[in-house]
């Protein structure tokens, strides 16, 4: 179903805390984006383009910090989900959702550590405040590509069908596309496998949109 573009919309998704997250998201990875730009043309102190950058990378900087804010507690509901994915009868299924959701709360966890570890609240001993954080992402990591073999592994199971799945199919493929979006993200920020900030921001942008479109308003169709 299209979404409806309007201020109205707009509005709508910004009383949203998963709304709110998602644009500064979006805005965060632009700004990683134009950061991995500039860093190609090498600009000199005093130049317009390094005082873009500068302010480029505060701005990412701070909505991350804002982010990881509004992330606290997110966890509960993951953790409380887990009984659930005991109960999975396929071990193959049981075992990828465990991992997914273990992962994702170890993820919240670390971050919150970090979080605080940044704000020297706790002792950051041999890791610091960032080095936890890239910790946390590497779990992040590991949750999306569980997530990512779950999805393919539905999808090819749905191929299987003699029922027209073809709507099924295409959201397994979508979600399937933004795990691969997020596990290229996370890769390169907990620097498990460093790629570029262009095409790292530029992903980061792509599976905002998708998740802010879960929570944006529908376009009402005429019957």
């Amino acid at each position: 179903m299209p979404v409806e573009l309007s201020v109205d919309a707009f509005n709508v998704a910004c009383t949203k805390a998963d709304g709110r997250d998602k644009i500064a998201r979006f805005f965060q990875y632009a700004f990683r984006a134009f950061i991995g730009y500039s860093s190609m043309h090498h600009p000199k102190n005093g130049t317009r383009l390094h005082t873009y950058e500068t302010m480029a990378r505060t701005a990412m900087t701070n909505l991350g910090s804002a982010r990881r804010c509004n992330r606290w507690c997110k966890e509960f509901p993951v953790i409380q989900n887990l009984p659930k994915s005991l109960a999975i009868k396929d071990p193959i299924d049981r075992f990828i959702d465990v991992v997914q959701k273990v992962s994702l709360a170890t993820f919240m966890i670390t971050d919150h550590v970090g979080h605080l570890r940044q704000w020297k609240i706790l002792d950051g001993g041999k890791r610091s405040g960032a080095g936890t954080i890239q910790l946390a992402l590497k779990f992040f990591c590991l949750s999306n590509s569980m997530g990512l073999i779950a999805q393919l592994k539905k999808y090819f199971q749905l191929r299987k069908s003699t029922e027209d799945k073809s709507a099924d199919k295409y959201k397994c493929l979508e979600t399937a596309f933004k795990h691969m979006l997020i596990i290229l993200q996370t890769a390169h920020l907990s620097l498990l496998y460093p790629t570029h900030d262009i095409p790292v921001g530029i992903a980061g942008m792509i599976s905002s949109l998708m998740d802010l479109k879960a929570q944006w308003p529908q376009k009402a169709v005429k019957a």
